[in-house]
């Protein structure tokens, strides 16, 4: 059964007949007539008896307009649900995000996005585990990469870019400053991530010289605000992001060492599952955290 065949037939009977339908629709009365009669042929019932003069709509006819106007109301319904979902910022959002990227962004920056649009939920789920946001049902994910490899089902967004960098608290710094790089490893370090038999560091200087620190962690953690605390604690030399711990470095209960070597920078974006019909919802989301970004990290957009 053709929807359109359904649609003719109603607007022929709300009008009274063939031509009259013709002027209010602007569809030629032939065509109207051809979709009619094809409908009767797929149901096998009579809808219409028609004459050159007169036209009546037979009982089972009456009672197919009144489904018809039902369906219609549904499809008015459904392209006004459709309307509302491309235009308003409302609903639930699932966003997935590092312990450690988390903090970054700090609490307050999605507090400022919720008071913005009142309509919205956030369910913000923190993880260090990779998520599969089709899957698990999540509308993007945050995560931090050196390099921009990804799921080729799924939509990137570059936030901007995180260095990472040598810091220790001031007894360890000062067991650093009579070392090098090449003797890093013979200090206690402390990793990020599940390294604890075995980490390296790629390093490099400003004179472009590349470096690897192969050690044995004493301290290893997923989470990086861990690694930290660790690292204040005075436990041995971390590698974090200098968001991560510009505070403890203002404060002094950190300080950069072997300043000339850090890593690559750290990409950070947003990931989706598809640009065309993005909801305006998850639209308005990534627009703000990546317009709060650079004045959180201090790095610009890419």
């Amino acid at each position: 059964m053709d929807l359109d065949d359904l649609r003719s037939f109603a607007q022929v009977v709300r009008h009274g007949g063939f031509s009259a339908a013709e002027r209010a629709t602007g569809e030629r009365k032939a065509k109207l007539s051809r979709r009619v009669a094809r409908l009767e042929q797929v149901l096998g019932v009579r809808l219409i008896e028609r004459s050159t003069r007169n036209l009546r709509v037979t009982d089972v006819g009456r009672e197919i307009y009144r489904q018809c106007e039902t369906i219609a109301e549904g499809i008015d319904a459904t392209q006004a649900i459709a309307a509302r979902a491309r235009s308003q910022i409302s609903g639930n959002l699932r966003i997935a995000c590092p312990p450690g990227l988390a903090r970054y962004l700090r609490t307050d920056v999605f507090a400022r996005f919720l008071l913005l649009y009142p309509d919205v939920h956030l369910e913000m789920h923190i993880s260090s585990q990779r998520i599969d946001l089709i899957q698990e049902r999540f509308d993007a994910a945050f995560r931090v990469d050196i390099d921009t490899v990804h799921d080729q089902a799924l939509t990137m967004h570059q936030l901007g870019r995180l260095d990472r960098i040598l810091v220790a608290a001031p007894a360890v710094a000062a067991q650093v400053a009579a070392t090098t790089i090449a003797s890093l490893a013979e200090l206690p370090t402390l990793s990020v991530g599940e390294h604890v038999e075995h980490d390296e560091w790629l390093l490099m200087n400003g004179q472009g010289r590349q470096h690897v620190v192969a050690h044995h962690p004493r301290f290893c953690s997923n989470d990086s605000a861990t690694v930290r605390d660790a690292a204040v604690a005075g436990l041995g030399v971390a590698l974090l992001s200098s968001a991560a711990c510009s505070v403890e470095l203002q404060q002094g209960r950190l300080v950069h060492v072997l300043p000339d070597w850090r890593t690559s920078e750290g990409i950070v974006h947003v990931l989706f599952t598809a640009r065309t019909g993005m909801s305006p919802t998850l639209r308005a989301f990534i627009d703000y955290v990546a317009e709060s970004f650079p004045s959180l990290t201090g790095s610009t957009l890419a």
